[in-house]
């Protein structure tokens, strides 16, 4: 018999290890492309570093469907183990990279077979008997924001002491050591389940032309906020740059990224809670009008302490979103098709997410790096009337 405890304790340290080895690297981009390629122009490291992330999430978000059959035909752990290894090898070879577009092609390749917390929430659930589903997906949860913190700080450290390479070998190794705990450590009995429902009848059952106006809304709501949420994040560092010293950038990004990664993990719980004693509509909008003006104080900010400050609390009240927009497709959604509906959503996040990829470099061309937080707090103003419309409609159907 399968033990779902120690597939949850393995799987979580796991996904700490890959989290991490992401986070080892990632948030330095902007540096290590300077530093590597000789970019000097803020415009135009801005628009390498966008097109970095947007040809990333493009092929992610292309992949994920044929892993997610192929999941369902060879088993979770397969893919999970797809997901370690393969990254894992790539991770280190965009040091190699010659230039910018090969480094851009390595991250494209790397990212289509990656998703390592897909699988790994995939196989948690088919593989945890149902009353402890909750509490297993929950302990899992994190280990995002866990694997973040130490692969800032560990990144930051590796980087400013011993160089990238060791930063992106650090990474691909903690890769590597997620893989094979999964290997050796995580079971699961795999057996393919025809479909139950006729593949005609679920689609139309599930069909866009049955939602409500409501759940359009709302859907519009994930995609705006992964817009607004992630827009600023790959150029913290260029911000930092003009705010110290060249010596203590690393150390600096290192350390405001660890903060905001704290910030997600208290407002999962703090938010979260309180999304349910109050209501939504009533986290919502404060939520909502402190992400903005933190973005605001980011992009006036004159020293470390100010900016830091600022996007502790931005990352804070931005966290809080999430279980917002959730408790609200919930409300207006039947049972039956929450499982379909929330999948939806989150695909349409990462829509928002590939969408501010591809913005942000022409923000950042025309108006440089302080502009970028400008735009995220307009941003984030704009989901206060469409959340308020979301209401509303909800009301009404």
């Amino acid at each position: 018999m399968i033990s779902w405890k120690k597939n949850l304790i393995f799987i979580w340290l796991s996904q700490i290890c890959t989290v991490g080895g992401f986070s080892c690297v990632m948030p330095f981009i902007p540096l290590f492309i300077r530093h590597q390629f000789q970019v000097t122009g803020e415009a135009e490291l801005g628009v390498q570093v966008s097109m970095f992330n947007f040809f990333g999430y493009l092929s992610f978000c292309a992949a994920a469907p044929l892993w997610g059959v192929l999941a369902d035909r060879f088993g979770r752990k397969m893919m999970l183990l797809r997901a370690c290894f393969i990254s894992a090898l790539l991770f280190p070879l965009m040091y190699v990279a010659p230039n910018v577009y090969w480094l851009i092609g390595v991250r494209f390749v790397m990212s289509a077979f990656s998703g390592t917390t897909t699988a790994a929430q995939a196989l948690i659930v088919t593989t945890t008997p149902e009353k402890h589903m909750g509490t297993a997906l929950g302990t899992l949860s994190t280990a995002l924001w866990s694997g973040s913190l130490i692969g800032f700080m560990v990144g930051s450290a590796v980087v400013h002491w011993f160089g990238f390479f060791c930063g992106f070998l650090s990474g691909g190794l903690m890769l590597a050591v997620g893989g094979l705990l999964v290997l050796f450590f995580v079971r699961e009995d795999f057996r393919r389940i025809p479909a139950a429902v006729p593949a005609e009848k679920k689609e139309k059952r599930m069909s866009p032309g049955s939602w409500s106006a409501a759940v359009w809304i709302v859907m519009f709501l994930f995609m705006l906020m992964g817009l607004a949420r992630r827009f600023d994040e790959p150029f913290v560092p260029i911000m930092i740059g003009r705010l110290t010293e060249e010596s203590f950038v690393v150390g600096a990004t290192g350390i405001i990224s660890a903060a905001t990664a704290v910030g997600g993990m208290l407002s999962g719980v703090v938010l979260g809670r309180l999304c349910d004693r109050i209501g939504p509509l009533k986290v919502a909008f404060p939520v909502i009008l402190t992400a903005a003006a933190a973005a605001v104080v980011q992009a006036f900010s004159m020293n470390l302490v100010t900016f830091g400050t600022a996007r502790f609390i931005a990352f804070f009240a931005a966290g809080g979103l999430e279980p917002v927009f959730q408790t609200m497709l919930t409300a207006c959604t039947p049972p039956e098709k929450r499982g379909t509906l929330f999948g939806v959503a989150s695909s349409l996040r990462m829509a928002g997410v590939l969408l501010a990829a591809l913005l942000s470099g022409g923000v950042i061309w025309f108006g440089g790096v302080r502009a970028i937080f400008a735009a995220g707090a307009a941003l984030f103003l704009l989901l206060l009337p469409m959340t308020l419309f979301a209401a509303r409609t909800k009301s009404k159907n």
